[in-house]
């Protein structure tokens, strides 16, 4: 007796703590039995009634059961032992008597029975067959170990064997098949073991609930949503921890606003609120005329002009004041060649014609009324030809320039006094606007 209970304290002590589950499925029991059949007086106590099961599915284990002890029928001291297999249904409870956590179990089995002969022998004639059927409670000391007691009946009507009620007392243990971190899932099912972790992680922990376990988790203390990893505060789709700006969302993908849509987020524009190239760090460029061209894609800096005209006016305040002034060329009579002042002028209008080359000009010439009409038609165009020539010579391109002659179709001036008269032999240069 003292050896078994030596070998009872040993479990208590080296057992691990796990109840009888699919990851701990084994379970062995040791107890005192008692019988009493229906010719006799209950037998004392004795050891050992052993039983060994395994769990297979849904609570229900199979197993075997073996017990031996002495007996008196009829007055005559019989040795007994039964082997029977069984099938064991643990019925699921959470009943507490007194503080204790305790489940209840039922079993039905069948097997060998053999009172009067000390050793196992299946063709004894004191062997006999039958079924057998008992119920218990387990009282859990802890998840693996558990105080136990039970009864059964077995039913036997063969030659020298006698139906009989057991009753047990005793201690069960459980062993699982192995789980370092006491998470429920074994080691050979762990991605963890040596970390308490959820089953449905595979035994890893996940320290902020987000459903990503630590190990994959590069925030594993703050939690993210909708299966991201890391939070996000401002929901753009870049994580707190590589967002330079964790609270303003970006479009498109980035990470910061670019509140001035120049291209440059905000946290690389050294000018946010303000349009700018990122060759100038995200900030305006000079505009002298503020055109909204900056000085260095302005044609026209000091004018304010039109962003299709590269930052100049329809007509620049230069060029309309050339023709204000020397918009009419005159001519003697019956000629129509230009001297040195008009050819000092018409190289100043060439050189704002480079300068404007959005700007095309019509070349009007005209005659006064002395002669034949036909004559001062040609004479007007030779008039119009020598200020385009001059033009042409210039390096300004002839689709610029639209020559047209009117003879004395188109006096400006009145016919008298003799120097009105004298003004009508002219070339008069406008902005041709149709062009």
């Amino acid at each position: 007796m003292k050896n078994h209970l030596s070998l009872i304290t040993l479990i208590l002590l080296i057992s691990p703590i796990y109840s009888q589950t699919e990851q701990s499925p084994w379970s062995f029991g040791l107890e005192l039995n008692s019988i009493k059949t229906e010719n006799s007086e209950s037998s004392k106590f004795r050891l050992p009634s052993l039983s060994l099961s395994r769990y297979i599915f849904d609570n229900f284990s199979v197993g075997l059961n073996y017990t031996e002890n002495d007996v008196m029928v009829s007055n005559e001291e019989l040795y007994y032992y039964s082997v029977d297999g069984i099938i064991k249904y643990n019925i699921p409870s959470d009943i507490e008597i007194l503080g204790v956590d305790t489940d209840a179990y039922v079993f039905a089995g069948y097997g060998l029975s053999n009172y009067g002969e000390s050793d196992v022998s299946l063709g004894s004639l004191n062997t006999s067959y039958g079924p057998s059927f008992g119920a218990g409670i387990n009282f859990q000391l802890s998840k693996n170990i558990a105080l136990n007691t039970g009864v059964s009946y077995k039913s036997l009507d063969e030659k020298n064997a006698y139906s009989n009620l057991q009753h047990v007392v005793g201690i069960k243990f459980n062993f699982e098949k192995g789980d370092s971190d006491g998470d429920g899932v074994p080691d050979k099912k762990d991605h963890c073991p040596d970390l308490p972790g959820l089953i449905e992680l595979n035994g890893c922990p996940d320290s902020d609930g987000d459903g990503i376990p630590d190990r994959s988790d590069p925030c594993p203390s703050d939690a993210g949503l909708n299966g991201q990893s890391c939070p996000d505060s401002d929901g753009d789709g870049v994580p707190d921890r590589s967002d330079p700006c964790p609270s303003d969302a970006g479009l498109n993908g980035q990470s910061c606003p670019d509140s001035d849509n120049d291209g440059l987020t905000d946290d690389i524009d050294k000018c946010p609120s303000d349009y700018g190239p990122e060759s100038n760090g995200g900030c305006k460029l000079p505009d002298l005329d503020n055109d909204g061209v900056p000085n260095i894609d302005d044609r026209c800096p000091n004018e304010s002009g039109l962003k299709k005209l590269n930052g100049c006016p329809i007509i620049p305040q230069s060029l309309s004041s050339y023709l204000d002034n020397y918009g009419e060329i005159f001519f003697e009579f019956d000629s129509f060649k230009l001297n040195s002042s008009q050819i000092f002028n018409l190289s100043t209008l060439s050189n704002l014609l480079k300068k404007y080359n959005y700007i095309n000009l019509n070349i009007d010439g005209h005659a006064s009324y002395e002669g034949e009409s036909s004559y001062n038609m040609i004479l007007s165009n030779k008039r119009s030809n020598s200020v385009k020539g001059k033009l042409l010579k210039d390096g300004i391109k002839d689709i610029r320039l639209n020559l047209r002659s009117f003879g004395e179709e188109e006096p400006n001036y009145s016919d008298l006094p003799i120097s009105e008269r004298e003004k009508n032999r002219r070339v008069k240069i406008s902005i041709n606007k149709d062009n």
